[in-house]
């Protein structure tokens, strides 16, 4: 079974697109502008504006309403999903129903954070969404419980998610083997994508129709091939192992860089995968911050193994 969208499909690699700052901590509309052109020109499927890593959190409303204007204005045949995630449900929808009037394809839309929410309440958020938007819009439901301390479980999928119009697709990190696999066995009813590019080996032969892009802005013709490869069944050859086997050792790495963990520094990894492929970033609006220059130095190390295989490629 194939999933229908009414634009463009949530599929493929969707790389997260960086905030970038200037230096006053003022966005800088025209660097992610260029990104998004330059993720197109290297073939990748989509992008994701305003995921996690992406600063959700970080632009006020009329920052949010440019920025999106910017990425719809500069997406071509690239897939545009702009995250909508908010602390309320108000302000969630306020930013899924300009993303669609202004041409995205998709909205990430995680939990309301702060303060949890109970299970039974989950799918009345996603329908008020729902009913909120156009029919044009397909959301990708980002279940994310270290920060909405709420796991979607694999009966509100069934029971309630998979019959929501708009709900095409899911990017669940809750890594738990039997909590995931039950995930991915709705994957001919939502394209499930994994939470970063890691897993893709093993989802892809469950059923999972993409990856989120992450170390992809340091090795984008690998990412590319490695997901032909593992979309098309060969799983087994000597290239996929050799770059699943090397993916796993680079995300262990850079998930424990030194004085620097993942959950309070990933908007400054995604800043740095995007400039060793001398893309612009600049800062990370405070209160987060940049890698410090030992953590640095360990993320460019750690990245080598993936970067030697993309120079064997390009």
């Amino acid at each position: 079974m194939t999933v229908d969208f009414p634009r463009q499909p949530l599929e493929g690699i969707l790389a997260l697109s960086p905030l970038c700052l200037n230096d006053d901590n003022s966005i800088n509309y025209e660097a992610i502008r260029s990104n998004v052109e330059w993720l197109e020109d290297q073939g990748i499927h989509g992008f994701i504006q305003f995921a996690t890593m992406g600063q959700s959190m970080a632009p006020s409303e009329a920052e949010f309403d440019e920025v999106t204007d910017v990425v719809t204005d500069a997406a071509d045949d690239i897939t545009c999903v702009v995250g909508a995630s908010a602390p309320n449900q108000q302000e969630a929808i306020r930013r899924a129903t300009y993303a669609e009037d202004a041409g995205a394809d998709g909205t990430m839309i995680e939990l309301p954070y702060m303060i949890p929410l109970q299970q039974e309440w989950v799918g009345d958020f996603y329908r008020d969404i729902d009913e909120a938007l156009g029919g044009e819009l397909s959301v990708l439901v980002y279940n994310y419980p270290p920060a909405t301390d709420c796991d979607i479980t694999p009966e509100t999928w069934k029971n309630e998610l998979v019959d929501i119009e708009s709900v095409k697709a899911v990017k669940d990190s809750n890594y738990a083997t039997p909590h995931y696999d039950r995930i991915l066995g709705l994957s001919e009813q939502i394209n499930v994508i994994s939470p970063y590019d890691c897993p893709f080996w093993h989802d892809s032969q469950l059923g999972g129709k993409g990856f989120i892009g992450i170390l992809t802005w340091a090795a984008p013709q690998t990412m590319l091939r490695f997901y032909r490869e593992c979309r098309d069944g060969n799983h087994h050859d000597e290239w996929t192992r050799r770059v699943n086997r090397t993916l796993a050792e680079v995300w262990g790495d850079v998930s424990n860089l030194p004085d620097a963990p993942l959950v309070s520094n990933s908007p400054a990894v995604l800043h740095s995968l995007a400039e060793m492929s001398d893309r612009p970033a600049g800062e990370v609006r405070p209160p987060y911050r940049r890698l410090h220059d030992e953590a640095e130095e360990a993320l460019i190390e750690a990245l080598q193994p993936l970067r030697d295989i993309e120079r064997e490629l390009v």
